[in-house]
């Protein structure tokens, strides 16, 4: 009878921790794919963590499929676009993407056009490239190589290093042409002789490189681990790319390129103080963090709203609400275009009219204004970490940078990666000490037979 409890009861323990195990298991499955989700655009992570073939009927199948391949993906696109570049006649075709169009033949300089929308794609896909590249084979080699060690802090960190690199260059070019251009310090040059349709080459790549940058924010903004700003997030970059088509296609790639140098130049600052929070060097942060509030404000509050007025009063006194034709000096009033049945909408994309009406110029301010007020919300929350650090707070963050909130009363200045949750792990040590108890249980009914 005693070996027969024996057997039963050994019976019951290789059972109870198999069943155990398998519903552990499963459970440590479902949590990774749920983490894997959650950390999107990190591809620091593990990636045996996302599935090899994405489930059709997964809501977030198509998303994952594009994180796993944001090197792959470009790379096939644009070595395919090169090799029919070079070996088959379609070059009327691909130089569309790989260089710029419509260069005007007598004067060597550029204009707007429908083909450089082929340039724009291109540029979207070299940058999902370039930032999943960078960001998995130097700034995260990086960040460990200093002593991070998270996960989620050696994604953060390489997001901010990317961002800092690309402000950086951005700004840098972009304060240089304006530096060599009339309107550096002259905000009259901004209205003066427009339309200005016709662009120099590096000015002409430089705005459509931009564009494309932010329309590629969009969608790494989507597959990032969302924080509690996006919705601010999302909205600014929609206005930021609504100005600059709008301003390209108007001919008001000046003032845009005076707006662009403002915005990355704060950003590089924003993202090289973030950098040294991630890396352990409080006080050089703190210190970053001074010289991102006067940036800021300097930058965004005060030249910014410089533009803006100047966009209000002083574009209509030196433009004039009216129509230029193909030759330039071939000007009629808005009213009298309207009278002639002239298709306004059509012969503007066509390069044959630009028309500067009240609605356009309302379009242009409402949109600035929007702008303005996501970054007043931002320098609220800046004011708020300001204070943290005069009363020897630290430059932490205001709101926890995990998953989604609905409470959008704070917006990330400096994130705290002093601990990172380490959910799969305690899955995993459950698992075994859940099959420990079952190993105990089932030596105890050998003991009492």
């Amino acid at each position: 009878m005693a070996a027969v409890t024996t057997q039963s009861a050994s019976t019951l323990k290789k059972s109870a921790i198999a069943s155990r195990k398998s519903t552990g298991i499963s459970s440590l499955t479902h949590r990774k794919s749920s983490a894997t989700l959650a950390l999107g655009s990190t591809r620091v992570s593990s990636m045996e963590s996302f599935p090899k073939t994405p489930s059709p009927a997964s809501p977030n199948a198509l998303v994952l499929y594009f994180v796993k391949n944001q090197i792959t993906l470009p790379i096939y696109l644009v070595g395919a676009l090169i090799l029919v570049h070079v070996v088959l006649p379609f070059q009327h075709i691909t130089s569309k993407f790989l260089y710029l169009s419509h260069r005007v033949e007598h004067s060597g300089l550029y204009v707007k056009g429908p083909d450089d929308v082929y340039f724009v794609f291109f540029w979207v896909v070299a940058f999902t490239f370039i930032r999943a590249f960078t960001m998995d084979y130097v700034f995260v080699p990086f960040a460990r190589f200093s002593g991070i060690s998270s996960r989620k802090g050696l994604t953060r960190f390489a997001e901010q290093a990317w961002c800092c690199g690309y402000y950086g260059l951005s700004g840098s070019l972009g304060t240089y042409l304006m530096y060599n251009s009339p309107y550096w310090l002259n905000t009259d040059e901004l209205w003066l002789g427009w339309p200005h349709r016709e662009l120099k080459h590096m000015f002409k790549w430089y705005y459509l490189v931009q564009l494309a940058f932010w329309l590629q924010q969009i969608y790494v903004l989507n597959i990032e681990e969302r924080r509690k700003d996006h919705r601010q997030m999302f909205t600014h970059h929609i206005v930021t790319c609504a100005l600059l088509i709008a301003s390209y296609n108007y001919c008001f790639t000046r003032v845009g390129n005076a707006v662009l140098c403002l915005m990355d130049i704060v950003d590089s600052v924003f993202s090289a103080a973030k950098m040294l929070k991630y890396l352990g060097h409080q006080r050089l942060c703190d210190i970053m963090f001074g010289v991102f509030i006067l940036t800021w404000i300097i930058g965004r509050h005060v030249l910014y709203m410089k533009l803006v007025l100047s966009a209000m009063y002083d574009s209509p006194k030196l433009i004039g609400y009216k129509c230029f034709f193909e030759p330039l000096d071939d000007v009629i009033s808005v009213g009298d275009a309207i009278s002639n049945g002239i298709s306004n909408k059509t012969r503007m994309w066509l390069g044959e009219e630009q028309c500067f009406t009240e609605i356009v110029h309302f379009s242009f301010i409402f949109l600035l204004w929007v702008l303005q007020g996501i970054m007043l919300m931002w320098f609220y929350m800046i004011i708020k970490v300001a204070v943290r650090v005069l009363s020897g707070g630290g430059a932490d963050d205001s709101r926890s940078d995990g998953e989604q909130d609905d409470d959008d009363d704070s917006t990330e200045v400096f994130e705290d990666e002093k601990a990172e949750p380490k959910k799969m792990d305690d899955a995993e040590a459950e698992i075994d000490d859940e099959a420990t108890l079952v190993d105990a249980a089932a030596d105890a009914v050998e003991l009492s037979s």
